[in-house]
């Protein structure tokens, strides 16, 4: 990706929609760019890359958010999502994840209250997507392997912003062709069967036009591998019951099949597990693998701050090395650390979910607490302290131990007892930046959606347990006990997403799709944090729990609401209860 990233710095950028207010239409009719015409895009391969590179650097969806004027909307969310989910609390108030937690998030919001900040960017991504498939003939000198990788990632691309919707809205608007003045652009919902079957099926042509891998200066651009665990992650959700169900969280009446299926059929999840074998097929011939040599206690951490590793199917390249000061840092560290906007504080009830070395519960005393912090963080899952930065850990060269013990220098707006480490780089100092991880693909979730879909069409199977226990062996984690029930292994398989995949932006989408928001100390109830005190002449802590805050989930969270400025155009069924 360097290469072609290079060239959109250096060459003319085309057009990136910066506005909030913009309607959809306005961009589904807008010319591709303004100071470079349709004819001088399409008129050079040079030319094409440009424009191919303009739209991946607008249409991939990293778990980070940059506050890039240049490409989202002046109002815009500026932290990760955990804070919405039982994951964490954002230190701050003024960050989205707040309205989340109190249940005060409206149709009239705006973008930043609804979370989806790249809402109307999505538009543009789906236009040039189009424009490219309708243009690319007409490039001179183009090789047929050339133009068939060119159609393979503009289908991703656009599968990958369709996906984007399908998790946040259910059925949308479903644009295949460039819309001209004549054409009728007030595009009605597609259903949710619909949306998923176009996304398929983009996802399939892609799989076979893509290369299965590039040479390392182009990483970031779609693979055979990638173009199928977006399948599989789409498949995943539509057989989820959020949208495989008969009766939806709430009726839309006449147009359930817009938020549902309208049916349950057992059979999604089969298919969702065969796409999910099928990227891991192909991950080998790509040559990704789970990253395995470096130790127990540093694989899971290579996995997630190294860039470009084997374990990366797809990053966001938009982006080099960003001082401290700089987003996405600046939104997710806390004041105390780097003078930043707001840290974000892993709270209780997911330090919790954490099994012991041993792969037993670990045991905490809600009530009164204990003097024996340390120990129990020590008999930990490895993960966690490659996830959590807790007292007296190591932060980086600025901070070799952290001080969340109350009077501690790290302790202000620390709410949960720790810090979230996870996505912030040793690197990351006063005296040196780091180039962010931007996941947007990693294999272990491959593995674990192979696991979850398998085990809810055929039970707990063998290839259930052995996808697991991958992820969980390489971390030094004992392999799942044999004879778990369909349900047990559910809870299992669920609860090692959690750990897994923590602040990668999944949990919020897991919950949703999982229909357990209004479970008790998920996104609704008592959100715990600890408060932890120095005890004299010993090296321990005493910690003692306390409630957070008590959060409120509405069944209509369950999917976004449209703005309503769109809706009352008319053409715009909203989702239900808002």
């Amino acid at each position: 990706m360097k290469s072609i990233i290079n060239i959109v710095f250096c060459g003319a950028l085309l057009l990136i929609a910066s506005s909030c207010d913009q309607k959809i239409t306005e961009f589904l009719d807008k010319a591709p760019g303004v100071d470079v015409t349709e004819s001088t895009v399409f008129s050079s391969r040079v030319q094409l890359e440009t424009f191919i590179t303009s739209t991946y650097r607008i249409g991939i969806h990293s778990i980070f958010t940059y506050n890039d004027a240049n490409l989202i909307p002046t109002t815009r969310t500026t932290t990760i999502n955990a804070g919405i989910t039982d994951e964490a609390e954002s230190e701050v108030t003024f960050f989205h994840t707040q309205q989340w937690n109190a249940a005060t998030i409206t149709a009239n919001d705006g973008l930043v209250g609804q979370e989806d900040y790249r809402y109307y960017i999505r538009w543009t991504v789906i236009r040039n997507c189009n424009i490219i498939l309708e243009r690319i003939n007409d490039v001179p000198g183009l090789d047929e392997a050339y133009k068939n990788q060119v159609m393979g990632e503009v289908k991703f691309i656009r599968a990958l912003n369709y996906f984007e919707m399908l998790k946040r809205y259910g059925g949308v608007p479903i644009v295949d062709k460039r819309l001209g003045v004549t054409d009728d652009v007030n595009v009605k919902r597609s259903t949710v069967e619909d949306v998923v079957n176009f996304i398929t099926k983009d996802c399939d042509e892609a799989v076979s036009l893509l290369p299965a891998a590039y040479t390392p200066n182009f990483r970031g651009r779609a693979t055979k591998t990638v173009a199928q665990m977006l399948k599989a992650r789409t498949l995943l959700f539509a057989a989820s019951p959020l949208f495989n169900t008969a009766s939806p969280y709430l009726s839309l009446g006449q147009n359930n099949k817009l938020i549902c299926y309208g049916n349950q059929d057992n059979n999604r999840w089969q298919l969702a597990a065969d796409a999910a074998k099928a990227s891991l097929d192909l991950a080998t011939a790509g040559g990704f693998a789970l990253i395995t040599d470096k130790g127990v206690d540093k694989n899971y951490k290579f996995a997630w701050e190294q860039n470009d590793n084997t374990e990366i199917v797809l990053a966001e390249k938009a982006y080099g090395s960003r001082g401290r000061t700089q987003f996405p840092w600046y939104g997710i560290q806390p004041v105390s650390i780097a003078n930043a906007w707001g840290g974000v504080s892993v709270i209780h009830n997911f330090v919790r979910k954490y099994e012991k070395k041993d792969g037993t519960p670990q045991t905490w005393n809600l009530n009164g607490g204990g003097s024996d912090l340390l120990k129990k963080y020590s008999e930990l899952d490895p993960r966690f302290a490659q996830t959590v930065g807790y007292v007296g850990s190591f932060w980086n060269r600025d901070w070799p131990a952290l001080e969340t013990f109350q009077g501690g220098r790290n302790a202000d707006g620390c709410w949960g007892g720790a810090w979230m480490k996870k996505l912030i780089p040793d690197q990351l100092s006063t005296a040196s930046g780091a180039v962010p991880n931007s996941i947007v693909f990693r294999l272990a979730e491959a593995y674990l959606n192979y696991a979850e879909a398998l085990n809810e069409a055929q039970g707990p199977v063998p290839a259930a347990y052995d996808a697991v226990n991958a992820i969980r062996q390489r971390s030094g984690m004992p392999k799942l006990p044999t004879g778990l029930t369909k349900e047990q292994f559910r809870e299992r398989v669920r609860n090692e997403r959690d750990i897994e995949l923590a602040f990668e932006d999944h949990r919020l989408w897991d919950i949703r799709r999982w229909m357990i928001a209004q479970n008790e100390g998920v996104m609704t109830g008592a959100m715990y944090g600890i408060k932890i005190y120095k005890i004299a002449n010993s090296t321990e802590f005493r910690y003692e729990p306390y409630v957070i805050e008590n959060r409120t989930f509405l069944p209509q969270m369950y999917l976004h609401p449209f703005l309503n400025n769109e809706v009352f155009k008319g053409y715009l069924v909203q989702n239900p209860g808002w």
